[in-house]
């Protein structure tokens, strides 16, 4: 009897043990590369510093950095400052997009009606035509960090051709290579903020690789 008691005891003791455990499926998060954080009612999404090769980026050099904002809130939300470990400052290049579910993400202005011109009589003197000028695509200027983020939208701050608004690491203190991070401040006007690890991202290529270093009198890799 007193041996059937320690095994019932043994039993009950391992199921205790098991009891209340948290799964390995009720921690996982999607496998996407960047980081994610909250601050307040705006959450901060897939945070990653942009790829630009195996070499990643230098000290001394610029570094942009792909953000995306989530406003759950009924306010506006503004983004007013960005700092980083590795940067001398963190400045917003370009126009952000801003997104409302409900509304059309860009406004498309509507075309001007066309007046055409009244047929010149015979005889009167023709306007010769005004000479056009090819137009230039100035670089956006790099300014401090003032970022709205409207009730219930998002902003997207991503890197992209034109005026694609996003944020840049400007003078970095030290290099960022693939596999490293840097930390990144944000600071909002309602109180809250939040410190986030960002990473360099991954390529979105495969990696060509170095040639192998045969030394004499050794068979190459793979024979």
């Amino acid at each position: 009897m007193a041996a059937l008691a320690a095994g019932v005891g043994a039993v009950l003791g391992l199921a205790g043990c098991s009891a209340g455990q948290i799964t390995q499926t009720a921690t996982q998060v999607a496998p996407v590369p960047g980081a994610n954080a909250d601050a307040g009612q705006v959450a901060l999404r897939n945070l990653v510093i942009e790829y630009n090769g195996p070499e990643g980026y230098p000290a001394g050099g610029d570094a942009p950095l792909v953000v995306r904002l989530f406003n759950s809130g009924t306010s506006a939300v503004t983004l007013t400052g960005v700092t980083a470990d590795k940067a001398g400052a963190v400045n917003l290049v370009g126009t952000p997009t801003v997104v409302t579910p409900s509304a059309s993400p860009t406004a498309t202005a509507s075309p001007s009606p066309t007046v055409e011109a009244s047929p010149s009589p015979e005889g009167s003197p023709t306007a010769s035509p005004t000479p056009t000028s090819t137009p230039t695509t100035a670089t956006p200027q790099a300014r401090p960090v003032s970022v709205t983020i409207p009730p219930q939208s998002f902003v997207l701050l991503v890197p992209g051709e034109g005026d694609a608004g996003h944020l840049v690491l400007t003078g970095l203190t030290e290099a960022v290579a693939p596999g490293e991070f840097a930390s990144v401040t944000f600071t909002f006007d309602d109180g809250t903020s939040a410190v986030v690890l960002v990473p360099l991202a991954p390529p979105t290529n495969e990696v060509p690789r170095a040639t192998p270093i045969v030394e004499p009198g050794h068979p190459e890799p793979g024979h």
